[in-house]
């Protein structure tokens, strides 16, 4: 079950010890190719800040006005330099910050009558995460795990904190570092995580047997595994009504932003250059539409930091979340939704704003591709936002008594 007190310490302290020397060695990278010694001398700086800063303090705060200085005319990839020292500073601070030991007595249920409290939800899965993590390096695998929900029912929630619908299915998105040990056919890290994670959900009143599907499968261009889930399909599981526990692990990608943005991208960009809706429909499942409905607004929640909302777009976002009550599942319910964003261009608009926040490209300058030229390494000018936002929320869904300014 979940990890003790002593244990825990234990588990944080050696992880904060993998966090910082594998953001000295990254960061040190970003800054090797640089001529100068001003670069080098920060970077000792930053260093030295990073080793001594109070845990649950900004560290970019800091060193903010020195990297921006040194480091904002310094291109990097599609950015500047100062984004990619900023982001690997946020990841930093996350690692330091981002799991608390579960306890028996916490009075919050994860579930009720089979709806999902989102907060009690990931902070299970971080503390599943850091264990996981621990039992690796002891078998020799360096690594940092990055935990969260994959998909939109987080942002879907009563005022106390709960699904506004039962849950049909969980994703849980584990994001790590290359020396994540993953195989086709699960590997350490889903050997260790499954039989944990399934004995916590079985405590907390969701039973079911010990069998997962390996698929999904993502390559490189030389063969090697970058991605691969484990998924139990639950009784009830069809094409059309689909219900499962899924892990979802990437080694490709060390945050959970990452993972949800290459989706989601594709995504858009997809739905921006679909340019007959009567045959989309027609070509279309019912399903398969009102899962792409799901994953825009999805999206929309992700970059609430980037992209400002039209009041239109944002009182029909509240008709949709609302019809996420059981309406949703109606065929004509799914296709007049979609049918109201497209008539508010909120698909282009979006489109537009993302353009912008991760290539610099402004309306109607040209056309972007976000799966050629953002997802194979998303800018840190796009994940900083999303990641800042996402904190920020999943800390409020954290307090479990203070559910005051939770989306509904």
């Amino acid at each position: 079950m979940a990890i003790e007190r002593a244990g825990f310490d234990c588990a944080y302290a050696h992880r904060s010890q993998r966090a910082i020397r594998h953001f000295h060695g990254t960061v040190t990278r970003l800054v090797a190719a640089q001529p100068g010694g001003g670069l080098h001398s920060f970077l000792d700086d930053v260093m030295t800040t990073a080793a001594t800063f109070p845990h649950g303090t900004d560290l970019w705060k800091d060193i903010r006005a020195d990297c921006e200085r040194l480091c904002s005319g310094v291109s990097f990839g599609k950015g500047t330099l100062a984004q990619a020292i900023e982001w690997e500073i946020l990841k930093l601070q996350t690692r330091l910050a981002s799991a608390e030991p579960l306890s028996s007595t916490d009075a919050t249920p994860l579930f009720h009558n089979r709806h999902v409290h989102v907060g009690v939800l990931i902070r299970l899965w971080r503390s599943l995460a850091l264990e996981t993590e621990a039992w690796l390096a002891a078998q020799g695998y360096e690594t940092l795990l990055d935990v969260g929900p994959w998909g939109g029912f987080n942002f879907v929630l009563e005022p106390d904190g709960y699904t506004r619908m039962p849950f049909a299915r969980l994703t849980l998105a584990v994001g790590g570092l290359a020396a994540t040990p993953l195989q086709e056919q699960g590997g350490p890290l889903f050997d260790y995580m499954l039989p944990r994670y399934r004995a916590e959900l079985l405590a907390a009143g969701v039973a079911f047997p010990d069998l997962w599907t390996y698929q999904f499968p993502k390559r490189d261009a030389t063969g090697r595994l970058l991605e691969v889930s484990g998924t139990h399909y639950l009784p009830t599981h069809s094409y059309d009504r689909r219900t499962f526990i899924k892990v979802r692990a990437s080694r490709a990608c060390e945050t959970v932003e990452e993972i949800a943005l290459q989706d989601f991208l594709i995504l858009l960009e997809r739905l921006q250059f679909t340019s007959d809706w009567v045959v989309y429909r027609e070509q279309t499942k019912d399903v398969d539409a009102r899962f792409d409905l799901q994953d825009f607004i999805s999206l929309n929640h992700m970059v609430e930091g980037i992209y400002q909302r039209s009041s239109a777009e944002d009182r029909l976002l509240h008709e949709i979340k609302d019809a996420f009550r059981g309406a949703i599942r109606t065929p004509q319910v799914v296709h007049h939704y979609l049918g109201q964003v497209i008539r508010l261009r909120w698909v282009e608009n979006l489109y537009w704003a993302l353009a912008e926040a991760a290539l610099g490209v402004k309306r109607y300058q040209r056309m972007v591709s976000f799966d050629r030229e953002v997802c194979p390494r998303i800018p840190p000018r796009l994940l900083i936002p999303v990641r800042r936002h996402l904190e920020a929320y999943h800390g409020r869904l954290n307090r479990f008594g203070q559910t005051s300014g939770l989306p509904c």
